[in-house]
């Protein structure tokens, strides 16, 4: 884990392309949005919290071409950064909406729930013109959930692809105008030893 200290994020100054952007987001419009539950730490089934997130989501069905950009991303950010996960499993990619007044309080992409996946890497995408929506931004905290780390790009730039690992907290903040869309997706792996 030191090597998460060292490298708590991971982000590629090579953004996907607008061009790319925009058709994400219009694929990602005619999927069944619906809104985003979350597991509670007691429980294997999802619930509501619109006190804690509010979210709308989709997802892309296994082996969408969106899976193989993304896993170009993950792949390079693990082996730059030296976390070297092993990682044997991915999840669908999700779509999310978030409009004004939505958002994701602190949480982590990990549980130890058992019978869950074990999620070693988590990966952001902002598929959204950052003229388009105020407010809205992910954050994260450094390993010890101390202090909100800073980033050296803005992670607002269309096509902003960030990895980082599950286990840290992070969140979206309220958004206060227009709509952010994104991608998410979870790579997991076996416990770590």
């Amino acid at each position: 884990m030191r090597q998460v200290l060292n490298y708590p994020f991971w982000y590629s100054e090579d953004r996907i392309p607008v061009e790319a952007c925009e058709q994400i987001i219009e694929m990602g419009k005619n999927l069944d949005i619906e809104e985003a539950g979350i597991y509670t730490p007691d429980s294997k089934e999802k619930g509501m919290d619109a006190t804690y997130r509010k979210t709308n989501v989709a997802w892309f069905p296994d082996a969408h071409p969106v899976e193989q950009i993304i896993q170009s991303y993950v792949s390079l950010a693990n082996i730059e950064t030296g976390w070297n996960f092993t990682i044997t499993n991915k999840e669908p990619v999700q779509f999310g909406e978030y409009k004004t007044r939505y958002f994701y309080n602190w949480h982590r992409d990990v549980t130890n729930t058992p019978g869950t996946v074990n999620r070693k890497l988590s990966v952001s995408v902002n598929l959204s013109n950052p003229k388009d929506y105020e407010g809205g931004n992910l954050q994260i905290k450094s390993y010890w959930g101390t202090e909100v780390l800073e980033t050296p790009i803005d992670l607002r730039l269309q096509g902003t692809v960030i990895v980082f690992p599950s286990a840290l907290t992070h969140r979206i903040s309220h958004v206060k105008r227009g709509t952010r869309y994104s991608l998410v997706q979870w790579y997991s792996g076996p416990e770590f030893t």
